[in-house]
């Protein structure tokens, strides 16, 4: 059994980013064989943000209660890691934004505590970006770079990216080659 985690950090359930991760969904499946997909709307869980209280620096964990427990859980415990979200002013969502930035504790037990809990594993992953702007330079350079940290630290190794611009004149529903792109890359997650 593959287990893939898809954490979708758009504020709307319907929007590009959910027909996108559909499509890598569809390709997933394709593959055949157990697949159990998890997937987690951001937006509709109860994520505080991290407070910088420094507890997790000595304790390799979060001090705050909230859905945030069962994403760390869930992170933990899967084979292969989607996560989508739209691009606001060349910046992920605040939804993913919350969530990566509360992950703080896998980076103090790995680089403070030295219990990584992720040494060894490389687990395939892919980010899905989409923005509504025209295409131009270093446009989802700083998403980019953000989750490429993510990743690292939560052992995943990045099979690629799909970085769509454009969408508010060219909508998904108008760009086959950008579903089939989406389609492929969900067959190379789990064949990969």
């Amino acid at each position: 059994m593959v287990k893939v985690l898809v954490l979708v950090g758009s504020p709307k359930v319907k929007g590009t980013n959910s027909l996108v991760v559909e499509e890598v969904l569809r390709g997933t499946a394709a593959c055949g064989g157990e697949i159990e997909v998890e997937k987690m709307w951001l937006n509709q869980r109860k994520l505080t943000p991290c407070q910088a209280c420094d507890s997790c620096l000595t304790t390799g964990r979060c001090r705050l209660r909230d859905d945030m427990e069962s994403i760390y859980s869930a992170i933990v415990e899967a084979d292969a890691f989607v996560l989508a979200a739209p691009i606001y002013f060349n910046g992920l969502s605040a939804q993913a934004k919350v969530m990566i930035d509360r992950c703080q504790p896998f980076w103090a037990a790995k680089y403070l505590l030295k219990t990584d809990i992720f040494e060894g594993r490389k687990r395939p992953g892919l980010f899905i970006a989409t923005g509504g702007q025209p295409p131009y330079a270093e446009q989802f350079m700083g998403s980019q770079h953000v989750v490429n940290l993510f990743f690292k630290m939560i052992g995943v190794k990045s099979i690629g990216n799909l970085a769509l611009s454009d969408l508010d004149a060219r909508p998904l529903s108008e760009r086959p080659a950008d579903l089939a792109r989406a389609f492929e890359l969900g067959r190379t997650l789990i064949g990969n």
